[in-house]
């Protein structure tokens, strides 16, 4: 089965949130470990952009997630079927059991009549794409560990030829949402421009955050090869 036009520009983009994400990080420690301390690339603008793409990409993840443990939680087909009909593809008979629906709705009317037109249909909301970004966190994360050493470009590597295979893979629901928090709070790190420091005491997280964000652009571009697409980048 081919995928949706939509889904892969979805995870085309994705794939440059990742690979740009990634050329900041490398960027910037390759001035803070040789020495020449914070520095201005004359990119802080863009750097302020990827950056800001790469908080958005992470808080789809983080919702893909909480989808998908709920998800988890069935037990039965008619269950699923449920789940899927009401939490993921339609919030709308939800709205109403809250009572948010009557006064989306009386609101409407109201607006419409000033206007002298006819309420619009309500609009069901989807959330194929943080199930995207989910799926793709995961296994981005799940490669990590078995990226070749030729594959691997984090700058500051203790290990000759370097390796991620030290890093473990998250499995259990708090292990995947421990993952998730340590790398939206590297990114809110990255915004200090404290990359030195971020090196000598927060070695760990830096390159856990690295390394998914590598493993990520490696999925990305490797996948989008198959469909015949080439993505943008916005650092080189």
């Amino acid at each position: 089965m081919q995928p949706s036009s939509a889904s892969v520009h979805d995870f085309v983009a994705i794939g440059e949130v990742a690979d740009t994400t990634k050329q900041l990080i490398a960027l910037n420690l390759q001035y803070g470990l040789q020495g020449q301390g914070e520095h201005a690339t004359g990119m802080e603008a863009v750097e302020r952009i990827v950056l800001q793409q790469a908080r958005e990409y992470l808080a789809s993840v983080r919702e893909g997630f909480i989808l998908s443990v709920r998800a988890g939680r069935v037990t039965s087909r008619g269950e699923l079927s449920y789940l899927l009909d009401r939490v993921i593809l339609d919030w709308s008979s939800l709205s109403r059991e809250l009572g948010l629906a009557e006064e989306s709705e009386a609101e409407a009317e109201s607006s419409s009549a000033a206007q002298g037109g006819a309420a619009e249909e309500p609009t069901i909301q989807r959330v194929r794409g943080q199930l995207l970004a989910f799926g793709m966190a995961i296994v981005a994360l799940g490669a990590l560990p078995r990226l070749p050493a030729e594959e691997i470009t984090f700058p500051h590597s203790y290990s000759k030829p370097p390796t991620y295979s030290d890093i473990p893979v998250p499995v259990a629901p708090g292990e995947i949402l421990s993952r998730i928090e340590e790398l939206e709070q590297m990114i809110w790190q990255f915004t200090l421009r404290k990359w030195a420091e971020l090196a000598r005491h927060r070695y760990g997280p830096l390159r856990r955050t690295y390394g998914f964000f590598e493993s990520s652009a490696l999925l990305a571009r490797r996948e989008s090869e198959r469909f015949g697409i080439k993505g943008r980048r916005l650092l080189s």
